[in-house]
């Protein structure tokens, strides 16, 4: 009996997600432009020397009102990152995300993508330039919506 109960829990673990967590993984290099892109995680671009140091805001629904800020984090000394995403169906479901990359001295980079398998990889290009704010209009927006709803 107690073999079908582990059997049990472990069928009921992977169909709600709540046994293993996901973690958006990748790696921050240096390029001619600022991009984000999924890649297979052969992709020898991965091999690159990384940067270190890049805020990483992992946002869902970013094109909604309601979106949500569902990881944060800075990239290692090697430039990899690994973004735990504590969501319900994330890496079974298909969840629209953005991801922006920011760092001094280096123009931002963001990219818009269905949060990938686990065994993909995310690759963050960083060209020259200067940090900026990409989405300043969000918070014009957000701020006209809570003034309506007060």
């Amino acid at each position: 009996m107690n073999r079908v109960a582990a059997i049990t829990l472990g069928v009921a673990c992977a169909l709600v997600g709540g046994c293993s967590s996901y973690a958006l993984k990748g790696r921050v290099i240096k390029g001619d432009a600022s991009y984000v892109t999924v890649v297979d995680a052969s992709d020898p671009r991965l091999e690159e020397a990384g940067v270190a140091g890049v805020s990483l805001t992992l946002i869902m629904d970013p094109i909604r009102l309601n979106r949500k800020t569902i990881a944060q984090g800075v990239s290692e000394m090697d430039g990899n990152f690994s973004l735990p995403v504590d969501e319900f169906g994330a890496g079974m479901l298909e969840l629209d995300t953005e991801l922006t990359a920011r760092k001094k001295n280096a123009e931002p980079a963001q990219g818009f993508f269905r949060l990938p398998k686990s065994s993909m990889r995310v690759l963050v290009s960083l060209g020259p330039g200067a940090d900026r704010d990409l989405n300043p209009e969000r918070e014009d927006l957000r701020d006209q919506a809570d003034h309506y709803w007060r």
